[in-house]
This record gives structure tokens, sequence and C-alpha cells, in this order.
């Protein structure tokens, strides 16, 4: 099979894709056209089929059909920023439903965050039922109860109050392959893509770390959350429709940074 094809009389000979290809499987040939390097390792990754201005370049690996052009109308600096400083961590949802189709459309942007060498190994358990939620903050409080961790907290759940998942409506897990070098960091990138594009559609959430600690050690958690054997969860969100509006953006700490 061939990795590379070339459209001859549309290539400008430019080498950009060798540029751009991060595993050095491009090279250029005598009369300066790209080509499939010896040995080559292709991730995948399409930067070769999307770099190209004249679509003169195919990757076997990569179905060129599928891509999808980037949009003309992106957010400027002052607009992205805004969206992140205004970002806050919501704990009080309103009596709202979120909809598999509107977490479903999230998550397919998520998946588009970057993966270690573009293994793409982030996997997601979803639930919008408010329901299964209260039964997942429940296996998380009597997890915690087992562990002697935040006796306030279980005592809280005890007299009403949901102290782990906060009364959120739905929720989302990123797990990994447990053998799987990057999964912590690859799964955290895919959750940070997923906040933020809950914030841009009006959605709030809020780190659940109770939840993703529970899911390490509970074999109960696991089973109800579907989570294959083998895979570890790195990762999940609460998430709901905010009960309340920020107006402003609390201080934080003053940069720290060295520069060398």
């Amino acid at each position: 099979m061939n990795l590379i094809t070339v459209d001859a009389k549309a290539c400008k000979r430019d080498g950009m894709c060798l540029e751009v290809c991060p595993v050095g499987c491009i090279e250029a040939d005598a009369e300066g056209l790209p080509r499939e390097a010896p040995e080559s390792t292709c991730i995948a990754c399409g930067h070769c089929v999307a770099v190209c201005p004249h679509g003169a370049l195919a990757n076997a690996k990569v179905d060129t059909g599928a891509c999808r052009p980037v949009p003309k109308n992106l957010p400027g600096e002052e607009a992205v920023r805004g969206l992140m400083l205004s970002r806050r961590s919501v704990r009080a949802y309103k009596d709202k439903p979120v909809t598999p189709e509107t977490l479903t459309g999230l998550l397919e942007t998520a998946r588009f965050a970057p993966t270690a060498v573009n293994t793409q190994h982030v996997s997601w358990t979803a639930c919008t039922d408010p329901a299964k939620v209260h039964e997942v903050a429940g296996l998380c409080m009597e997890w915690l109860r087992g562990a002697g961790f935040y006796p306030k907290m279980v005592e809280a759940w005890d007299k009403g109050h949901d102290a782990a998942m906060r009364g959120a409506p739905a929720f989302v897990v990123a797990h990994s392959p447990s053998d799987y070098l990057w999964g912590e960091v690859d799964c955290t990138i895919a959750l940070s893509y997923l906040e933020l594009a809950a914030a841009a559609a009006g959605l709030g959430t809020c780190w659940a770390g109770l939840l993703t600690k529970a899911a390490q050690a509970s074999a109960a958690l696991t089973t109800l959350m579907d989570i294959p054997e083998g895979s570890v969860v790195h990762g999940g969100l609460m998430m709901g429709y905010p009960k309340f509006r920020y107006r402003l953006v609390p201080p934080r700490n003053q940069l720290r940074v060295n520069w060398i």
C-alpha cells in the first residue's frame, strides 16, 4: 500500500507537507515531489493533508473526504480569553435536563483534543439521567464511608446534601487503557476541551474529583458506569445549566514565571 499519493500537476513542490509531518514520514524525490520516506511510521495525524493549500496530497491513513474546512469565523483572542476567564466551577444547577443530543455535540468537539502521538485512546462514559447521577453520588459516598475519608461529607450526604455530584443532572468521565502511558494527560486535555465547549454552549461544569478517585477504587462504581475492564477513569465533569449567573471574574494569584 502506498501511503502518500500526489497529484503532480497540482503540487507546487513547496515542501509544506514535509515540514509539518511530526515523525518524518515524507521526503522529496528528485523532482521535488513528496513521497513516503523509508521505514515511515505514520501516526495518521492528517497534518500533511490539512496543510496543503492545493489539495495535491492524499494519505492512505487519512480519509480526505471526512476532513472538514477550517471555519472562517474563528473568534479573536479577546473573545477566547473572555470565555476562559469567565468560566466558573458550577455547583448549583437549574432543574433543566441536559439532552443526550446536546452532550453528544459537545463530546464531538472534545474528541478533537490532542493526544500523545495521535493515539486517541480517550473513551467516555456519559449520563444525562439525574436518577442515575444520584445513584453514582451514593456509591461515591459509600466508598468515602468505607475508606474513612471526609466524614463531614458523608454526614452531609446522610442528611440529604449531595456533596459528591452537587445535584447535577448530567456527568461525563474520561477513561483510557490502564497500560497506556499518557492516559491521565490525554483525558485531562480532552476534559478541558469539553469544559470550555460546554461553557460556550451555556452549560456549567465542575471537575468531579471525588467521582474520579472513587471510580479508581470502587468496583461497584466502575460497574455502574460500564467502564471496560482494563481501563482507568482519569477525570470527570458534573454538568448542567447554571442556576446563577456570575457577573465578575475573581482575581487569581499573580503570574509566576521564570524566563531563561
